[in-house]
């Protein structure tokens, strides 16, 4: 490759090292080449389990946007494998109701049979929600044979109870976790979307799973290489792969800016935001345990561990105290 092919991003001001290649012509230097979300574990490190969590609940709505735009055709290898066969088409379903309720989607197979699957990330009981469906699915089709699953990708165990057995209803569906999946069956798929969807499959050699999705993705135009990038690392935060992906990505010179996606960015912005809450948050409550010591001695563990969890008001009034408490746990007594 020439040197000529290497454009340099910078990151935004005050986050030294963050600078990536991407792999373009110089003629499409104003392509932007999607954004790259691994960069917010760069900025703030390792999320714990629990913020990460937390990030799934806030982005739910774009993962959900994400599988949709994969699905725009018949997943022909993914169906294959969760119902043995192939679909003719995917079927636009809504209801009518003063709620929208649209199915996530619905195939219409080679056997004449309707496929609904449901495509979740959160490990939450879904019973009703698709006996919903199952009844207005059949309302809409009824001399048609229905089969339901939900397609889960979340991080987390799936724990809840499949069905309800009530005395005057018995409903089932099955729930399949994508991980059960082998990956080397959606790589198998033609459709590049299927590709993308394989990071979420049982992977046994993940940096050479990325490294074949990269691939493809890097034969693809500026424009349409930007979009499947951006879905990728999307997908990739379910599996906290974000870190591997951008390294794989890095070696092949196919990363991008981040500022200039517009789906991505909001998000950056709002990791940058809390990383600087943060950062203030530890600051202040370093410099309490400094007071404290100066003061009363050695902090036991209860008193850091409350120091810890404490938010900026709190910190700050604790600080205020100090100056005529007579002891540590007057200091750091509840607010009224």
């Amino acid at each position: 490759m020439s040197a000529t092919n290497l454009l340099a991003f910078h990151a935004p001001t005050g986050y030294a090292g963050l600078v990536f290649l991407v792999f373009a012509s110089v003629e499409d230097r104003e392509v932007g080449l999607g954004a790259f979300a691994g960069i917010q574990n760069a900025v703030n490190g390792t999320l714990d389990s629990g913020r990460h969590m937390e990030d799934l609940d806030k982005n739910r709505s774009q993962y959900d946007t994400t599988f949709k735009d994969l699905f725009r055709h018949p997943p022909q290898r993914l169906l294959q494998v969760l119902v043995g066969q192939q679909a003719v088409a995917i079927l636009p379903v809504e209801f009518a109701s003063t709620q929208k309720r649209v199915p996530d989607l619905v195939f219409l197979m080679e056997d004449d049979s309707l496929f609904h699957t449901e495509l979740h990330s959160k490990s939450e009981n879904m019973d009703w929600r698709m006996l919903m469906f199952y009844t207005f699915i059949r309302q809409q089709y009824p001399n048609k044979v229905l089969i339901q699953k939900v397609l889960y990708v979340g991080d987390a165990k799936w724990k809840p109870q499949i069905g309800i057995e009530e005395p005057n209803l018995s409903f089932r569906y099955e729930v399949v976790d994508i991980r059960d999946i082998d990956c080397r069956e959606l790589m198998a798929s033609p459709l590049l979307e299927e590709n993308i969807l394989a990071i979420l499959c049982r992977i046994g050699n993940q940096n050479e799973t990325i490294r074949e999705i990269l691939c493809r993705i890097s034969e693809l135009p500026d424009k349409a290489r930007a979009d499947a990038l951006t879905k990728l690392v999307i997908l990739s935060r379910l599996r906290k792969l974000e870190t591997v992906v951008k390294k794989e990505a890095e070696k092949m010179a196919l990363t991008f800016n981040i500022m200039e996606n517009d789906v991505l960015r909001p998000l950056f912005l709002q990791e940058r935001m809390d990383g600087e809450q943060k950062g203030r948050q530890e600051g202040e409550a370093k410099m309490l345990t400094r007071q404290l010591q100066r003061r009363f001695g050695n902090v036991p563990d209860w008193a850091s561990e409350k120091i810890a969890k404490a938010n900026p008001t709190i910190l700050e009034e604790w600080s205020l105290r100090i100056l005529d408490a007579p002891t540590l746990e007057s200091v750091l007594a509840d607010l009224s």
